[in-house]
């Protein structure tokens, strides 16, 4: 019986090297992104700055943090990917609305209700709502409305809805990225995406985990 091809051999210390060079990178990555936290921080405490620059400095800040986690997740590591734990989806819902509110000439917002507590990964809901937001966003353009809902009753679920050209009717590739982005997330999350046109005009995209 014979060994592995010479072929094969260096098909696996290519994957191997591979590897081990994205690790290296998200490291050198996590690291920058910590040193320029600490620069943000620093700016953050001029008494100089606006209350409303302080603000946004904050929110730049948040994304940082979050954006560390992330890298965090990905990394190969002998642990595994973090455990999830209790995560209020209508709190983050409200984080992502206001960042795209300050960023772009939409009017994001977030429907009133409760609490909705449920256990996942809190990077990967926030790259969920921030996928969905931005597509919504660049479909309803400037001038135009995105609103998220949250139900939490049998299971979660979360809607996003714009009042863009309506499913398959805008720019081509706007929403192909990160769609594709967040069906893979919901894969590893137990949910759903589904696609439809909303009420008056525009896209309702509907994601579901659990019984809802």
């Amino acid at each position: 019986m014979t060994g592995p091809s010479l072929e094969h051999q260096r098909a696996r210390r290519g994957a191997a090297d591979g590897e081990l060079n994205v690790r290296g990178l998200l490291h050198d990555l996590g690291h920058q992104l910590m040193t320029l936290s600490l620069l943000a921080d620093s700016v953050r405490d001029d008494s100089a700055l606006s209350a409303d620059s302080r603000q946004r400095m904050e929110l730049v800040m948040q994304e940082m943090f979050r954006i560390v986690d992330i890298i965090a997740e990905a990394m190969p590591m002998e642990t595994g990917p973090a455990a999830p734990s209790p995560v209020d989806i209508r709190l983050l819902a409200n984080e992502v609305a206001q960042l795209a509110d300050l960023a772009y000439d939409t009017a994001v917002t977030v429907a009133p209700g409760s609490p909705a507590v449920m256990d996942i990964s809190a990077s990967v809901m926030w790259r969920v709502l921030a996928n969905l937001v931005d597509n919504a966003v660049r479909a309803a353009g400037p001038g135009g409305r995105v609103t998220i809902r949250i139900e939490h009753e049998l299971g979660t679920a979360l809607e996003v809805t714009d009042n863009g050209p309506g499913p398959g009717a805008g720019r081509p590739g706007v929403a192909g990225l990160g769609l594709t982005v967040v069906r893979q997330l919901l894969d590893s999350a137990d949910g759903r995406l589904d696609i439809s046109a909303a009420a008056g005009g525009g896209t309702c995209v509907r994601v579901t985990f659990g019984h809802a």
